[in-house]
């Protein structure tokens, strides 16, 4: 698989997954970060679009137990957030190093970073 997509709002999925879907890749979405662990135990993915706020996992701790536990899926990991302003997300984000998109994302832009973390060897 290319893409999974992890966000708890079904309209955000839904756009992101046309989009992608639209453009080559193929793509799984799942709503929360219990389901995405448990699918990146089965599947490997080559780009993990994650939400930061999200119920039963948030991204942040989804990002830390992939660390722990897949490496590789960690750095596939892009985040998205409506929550760049606070400083303690954007100190994590700045920890993890990965890339992140601030919501609402822009199409092109969505696009142009899942390429290149999937070109990424």
């Amino acid at each position: 698989m290319d893409v999974l997509i992890v966000d708890d709002d079904e309209a955000v999925r839904s756009v992101y997954q046309r989009t992608l879907e639209r453009a080559g890749y193929m793509v799984k979405a799942v709503d929360n970060g219990l389901a995405a662990f448990a699918e990146l135990q089965e599947q490997r993915y080559r780009a993990i679009i994650c939400d930061i706020q999200m119920p039963f996992l948030k991204g942040y701790n989804l990002f830390e137990e992939l660390k722990a536990n897949l490496p590789e899926a960690a750095s596939r990991v892009i985040f998205v957030t409506g929550l760049a302003g606070r400083e303690d997300i954007q100190d994590f984000l700045q920890k993890t190093g990965r890339p992140y998109l601030t919501k609402p994302v822009e199409i092109g832009e969505l696009l142009a970073v899942v390429r290149k973390v999937v070109e990424t060897p």
